[in-house]
């Protein structure tokens, strides 16, 4: 109790009028677990780990969105529930895991309203370059991998999280503890071995769009729970 107070003594909670997106096209998975490793920008007092709900784009298999997980009630850094912005993250190719630019719809005290990007994400907002060419020049990603979303721990590639206030909103380096870690609610073993056997296989593009008789290239196979990437010729 002696962390959470100290911790909401620092930060003097301002919620913005943004509010999270509706709900139609999402399914609801369960309760998942995120330690963010971002907020520890501010100070390394903010490095937790609470639950989340998580849900999936209906359209779109492997685009997350993780409820939000800051205002939940459940994230230690607030004292009181909010209703935030939703955290996004684009897991459709389970290989090449990215989190696009977003504004989380809150503001954190005199530090101001917070962003969150990796640094792919960044690129692609700023138009540097598109999630193709990023894959194509071998940048690294995320990875998706038994149910836990990472991302490196590499100097040259960090999470890009952003207060308005602070460096005039530039983006600084986050996940500098490599602690960045998303935990996708899980469902018993054997129904989701059976499920998945059963399931049809589908196929998308990079982009996240079915196919229904992919030609050559790479394409995201999905069967039941389980995604790959695969080649054809």
């Amino acid at each position: 109790m002696k962390k959470i107070l100290l911790i909401v003594s620092a930060i003097t909670l301002s919620v913005s009028i943004c509010a999270r997106e509706p709900q139609e096209g999402w399914k609801h998975l369960g309760t998942g677990t995120f330690c963010d490793d971002m907020f520890s920008v501010i100070s390394e007092s903010f490095l937790d780990t609470w639950e989340v709900e998580i849900e999936e784009s209906e359209a779109r298999p492997g685009l997350y969105r993780l409820v939000n997980p800051f205002g939940n009630g459940k994230c230690p850094y607030f004292e009181n529930a909010f209703n935030g912005n939703d955290l996004v993250i684009d897991a459709t190719d389970p290989e090449h895991v990215w989190i696009p630019w977003q504004e989380m719809g809150f503001s954190a005290g005199s530090w101001g309203s917070f962003s969150i990007s990796c640094f792919n994400g960044l690129m692609i907002a700023s138009e540097v370059f598109t999630i193709e060419e990023l894959i194509e020049f071998e940048c690294e990603f995320g990875k998706l991998t038994e149910g836990r979303i990472t991302f490196p721990q590499n100097e040259n590639y960090r999470l890009q999280p952003a207060f308005s206030n602070y460096l005039e909103g530039t983006p600084a380096d986050g996940n500098t503890h490599d602690k960045f870690l998303v935990t996708l609610p899980s469902s018993s073993g054997i129904e989701c071995i059976a499920a998945d056997e059963n399931a049809p296989v589908e196929y998308y593009n990079l982009q996240g769009m079915k196919v229904d008789t992919p030609t050559s290239g790479y394409y995201i196979r999905r069967q039941g729970s389980k995604s790959s990437k695969v080649l054809f010729r």
